[in-house]
């Protein structure tokens, strides 16, 4: 605890989304008039991009506290489901429990109480977060709902929330009924350097620093250099190193107090971490259709325990027992990673855990996977084949694995 020796009164780099915190930057600034625009206007379909920690969560709260009065929102972020499921957890955050009817009976009930609201004067939002994981079916059924309407008037503003990836997915081929629905599209950018000096000041003012300029002129490079600008990766260094520097009684964040932070936090400058092979590798819309489903090899102390192949669109690795692959480790979050196949690729993705997908000694937040290629969890390694006939498992070691499958797991690959 710092804020004594600091003289704070709030912690001022918490990863909390708190809009009081919030900085404007420019590209901030210009995102969030066009996000208030499409809710005044009541604009149907708006789809917001920004890269993990950018900020979006935390822009799209403080555009709504503009605009509570007889406001109905809905909040998704559980992406992983069928369409079914979907709109089940639609009518929940609506405050029905239809579990057990059927597709024609939820949206009935849907529409049903978005025109109840509209006739009450209530607008209806629906922001869906991590977006880039629906499947397609789901993202249709979301078209369908944004072009319900009474009238001339829309029932309901819905919002898709999702990393860069998102955008692969809506301009693929199959997808132009939804790109045409689309009324704004807008992406959020990291931070430049001199945002990033005015992002800590600002943040430090907030908490009531008497200092509001603490973090030495010189450390400003240094965290833009280990950070990329991105605001959630900036508050975990500055809190770090705040932390140190109370440890070790300074009152002001020098370059040493930041390096000696990035040496314990294990983390090398963002561009090494980060931006691996930013050229030369395809995305998922530039890639044909595979004729033969990849597979994942799981690999623990380099022997291997399991084999999938990776037969359905997601995924996923992580401590809970609904994942696919379930990890029985505290090292792993709850919901940690997941692969993404579609049109024959399959992408690796980190899903904000807390200790992070490593390939080799490398830190990914998502990435293409190659044939052959291994990412680690933890202490378990995972081989990616991109086919059965990348690799003999006739007479080799892989040969003699069974499938595995978790007794856990909702949903086991076939």
């Amino acid at each position: 605890m710092y804020l004594e020796h600091y003289q704070l009164t709030d912690f001022p780099f918490g990863l909390a989304s708190d809009p009081k915190f919030l900085y404007l930057s420019k590209a901030h600034a210009r995102v969030k008039a066009q996000i208030e625009y499409a809710l005044y206007i009541q604009d149907s379909l708006v789809v917001f991009t920004g890269e993990i920690g950018s900020g979006k969560t935390t822009l799209l709260h403080d555009a709504l506290t503009n605009f509570e009065k007889n406001m109905v929102v809905a909040k998704l972020h559980q992406t992983q489901v069928n369409e079914i499921e979907f709109l089940q957890l639609l009518l929940v955050e609506f405050g029905f429990q239809l579990f057990e009817a059927s597709k024609v009976e939820l949206l009935n009930k849907i529409a049903t109480f978005l025109k109840e609201q509209f006739r009450n004067g209530n607008k209806v939002v629906l922001i869906v977060d991590e977006a880039q994981n629906l499947s397609r079916k789901v993202l249709e059924e979301i078209r369908l709902l944004s072009d319900l309407q009474d009238g001339n008037s829309k029932l309901m503003t819905v919002i898709i929330v999702g990393q860069p990836e998102l955008n692969e997915v809506i301009d693929s081929p199959g997808m132009e009924q939804m790109v045409q629905r689309i009324r704004l599209r807008f992406h959020i950018t990291a931070l430049t350097e001199k945002e990033l000096g005015e992002y800590i000041v600002h943040r430090l003012d907030v908490a009531g620093a008497p200092n509001i300029h603490m973090f030495k002129d010189d450390t400003i490079p240094l965290i833009y250099e280990y950070t990329g600008g991105r605001p959630r990766l900036i508050n975990i260094l500055c809190d770090y190193a705040m932390m140190s520097g109370a440890l070790d009684e300074v009152n002001e964040i020098t370059t040493d107090t930041i390096l000696q932070a990035v040496e314990e936090l294990s983390w090398k400058p963002y561009e090494q971490r980060f931006n691996r092979r930013a050229t030369g590798r395809n995305s998922l819309a530039d890639i044909p259709a595979a004729e033969d489903f990849a597979k994942l090899i799981v690999l623990k102390n380099d022997s291997p325990i399991a084999e999938f192949v990776l037969n359905k669109e997601y995924f996923s690795i992580g401590r809970k027992p609904d994942n696919d692959f379930m990890i029985d480790d505290k090292k792993v979050s709850r919901y940690h990673a997941q692969i993404v196949t579609n049109q024959g690729v399959s992408h690796l993705r980190d899903l904000d855990s807390t200790n992070g997908t490593y390939i080799g000694e490398e830190l990914v937040e998502s990435l293409p996977l190659e044939d052959g290629e291994q990412f680690t969890i933890a202490d378990v390694t995972f081989k990616y084949l991109k086919s059965p006939d990348s690799e003999d498992t006739g007479d080799n070691e892989y040969g003699k694995i069974l499938e595995y499958r978790n007794p856990h797991a909702a949903k086991t690959p076939s």
